[in-house]
């Protein structure tokens, strides 16, 4: 083989990988070994915009086996946000620009669904009374691009309860108690169960 054949290639492949491993924030490398980080999609010619929500996280430990959740977290800002901002029955990404991603290193139950040590995507269908919760393996659409063929790698979804805040959230939370994920913004609390399938 060419010598500068040799070199390109021997240059050109840990180059290939860093960029690999950087552009798909984490998605290859098994999830044991890291939960990944809350990384903007540079992918999308849309992360080089200004974000007005800002990319946020929530790490927690279910167990002893560390979860992260990633989110872009709106504020109110004046508006009606459920029934008029995000329409009840439609499907929503749990936040804005990216969709909102689950990372974690153990086999979980989140609320009725099997959730495997991996990375997915969150998103709902936000009703009145309950949202509809959604788990994916599709995690490199944009936002609420939630199309066929993200739908067609969901691995489940269950229902739960809204509540109403004691007071008003103005930026969308996510937060954690007592083996639960919770979700709150505005007048609206969300509170989903998590088991640790290993223990």
């Amino acid at each position: 083989m060419n010598p500068i054949i040799k070199k390109l290639l021997f240059a050109g492949i840990p180059i290939g990988l860093i960029l690999l491993f950087f552009l798909t924030r984490y998605t290859f490398v098994p999830v044991q070994l890291t939960v990944g980080s809350c990384m903007k999609d540079y992918t999308s010619p849309l992360s080089y915009q200004s974000r007005p929500s800002p990319l946020k996280s929530h790490k927690f430990n279910v167990d002893g086996d560390p979860i992260l959740v990633c989110y872009g977290s709106p504020g109110a800002k004046g508006r009606k946000v459920f029934g008029e901002l995000v329409p009840y029955g439609e499907l929503w990404r749990i936040g804005a620009n990216e969709p909102t991603r689950f990372y974690t290193t153990a086999d979980l139950v989140v609320g009725e669904v099997v959730v495997p040590k991996g990375r997915y995507s969150m998103y709902v269908v936000p009703r009145l009374d309950n949202w509809e919760v959604y788990f994916s393996e599709s995690l490199l659409h944009w936002g609420n691009d939630i199309n066929g063929s993200v739908r067609s790698k969901e691995i489940g979804s269950f229902v739960v309860d809204t509540e109403i805040n004691s007071s008003f959230v103005e930026n969308l939370t996510v937060s954690s108690e007592d083996n639960e994920m919770i979700i709150e913004w505005e007048n609206t609390r969300v509170t989903i169960p998590i088991v640790n399938f290993e223990e």
